[in-house]
């Protein structure tokens, strides 16, 4: 099989196509399980709003984020994420195996009061910064908000396929979702230290899980790869941006495809950007639930650990979603 870059494809004009849709949560709920069941087919990418989450909470969480980015790097480093523990800061981090030019401090299920038991493929908890004092509060909030708007998500999403609430027991009896906070300063400050440059913020990759409800502060960068071109995704003030995963990908048996998307390096503004990955029970084994199955089963747990091990460092190749693809029969 040819091998495609896909960070060579053409970037469309901007506003072809109109832009990834636009979903009103709001509206009567038989229309907008009609429209997230249409923009799962079309692109698998559509920003929400009427989503209920006020204002004032997204300017706390933006502003507290911004406050930890804004600490000297060897404060965020004491609490640095390790292969055992994925939870913490890292300015490291690999996509497809390429560093990505960005900060991060990820926030485990520990934050949404889902304790680890043993033998789940992550046992750790998330090491709280002490500064800013309010960084703790504002994010077990967050947490909390952004589980409300993504289980109702995949209600409406199973829904569309009919799947009679398997998905969404999928993610009992606790579910293994974390808030990432991203950071995209302008420049490579790692670059002389690491020995290269970091070309991308984020290099293209699809999400693991199931959905992504991503916080945008307004500054533009992401994009998303579609119709062989890769489009802008324009924050929308007061919207949330989702994008399905690859569990999503596999319920739906191809009808919904995870799309690929990336974030450009930072030129003229950093950005902020704040995504829950909305993720199933590392118990939970994901199949199709329509049609005749491209996918074999594969256990979540499983899965979510091969692909962190492709994160962090070199532990091993990042396993994709194409590796449990069974032949036509």
């Amino acid at each position: 099989m040819t091998h495609i870059d896909l960070d060579q494809a053409p970037v469309a004009p901007r506003g072809s196509l109109g832009g990834v849709p636009v979903v009103d949560l709001s509206a009567p709920h038989e229309a907008v399980a009609a429209a997230i069941a249409q923009a799962c087919r079309d692109w698998g990418f559509f920003q929400v709003t009427g989503h209920g989450v006020s204002g004032g909470e997204v300017e706390r969480v933006i502003a507290t984020a911004r406050a930890f980015f804004a600490r000297p790097r060897e404060a965020k480093r004491r609490q640095l994420r390790s292969r055992d523990n994925p939870w913490g800061f890292y300015d490291r981090e690999l996509t497809k195996e390429q560093r990505d030019r960005k900060e991060v401090f990820d926030i485990g299920p520990d934050a949404g009061g889902f304790a680890a038991v043993p033998g789940d493929p992550f046992e750790g908890l998330t090491p709280w910064p002490e500064m800013p004092q309010s960084f703790q509060p504002a994010m077990r909030d967050w947490f909390a908000a952004m589980a409300g708007v993504a289980q109702r998500l995949v209600a409406l999403i199973g829904e569309g396929l009919s799947d009679g609430g398997e998905m969404s027991r999928a993610f009992t009896p606790a579910h293994t979702s974390y808030l990432r906070l991203n950071f995209y300063p302008l420049g490579d400050a790692l670059a002389e230290e690491t020995g290269s440059e970091a070309r991308l913020g984020i290099h293209h990759h699809t999400d693991a899980g199931a959905l992504t409800v991503l916080l945008q502060d307004g500054v533009g960068g992401l994009q998303v790869h579609h119709l062989g071109q890769w489009h802008d995704v324009e924050p929308l003030p007061g919207a949330f941006t989702i994008n399905i995963g690859d569990m999503v990908q596999v319920w739906s048996n191809d009808r919904y495809r995870a799309p690929p998307h990336r974030v450009l390096a930072m030129d003229r503004a950093e950005r902020i950007s704040i995504p829950f990955f909305y993720n199933p029970a590392y118990s939970a084994d994901i199949r199709p639930l329509i049609g005749t199955p491209h996918y074999a089963p594969l256990n979540w747990g499983e899965f979510r650990r091969r692909r962190a091990d492709g994160d962090f460092a070199d532990y091993g190749t990042e396993v994709q979603i194409s590796d449990w693809r069974v032949a036509a029969m």
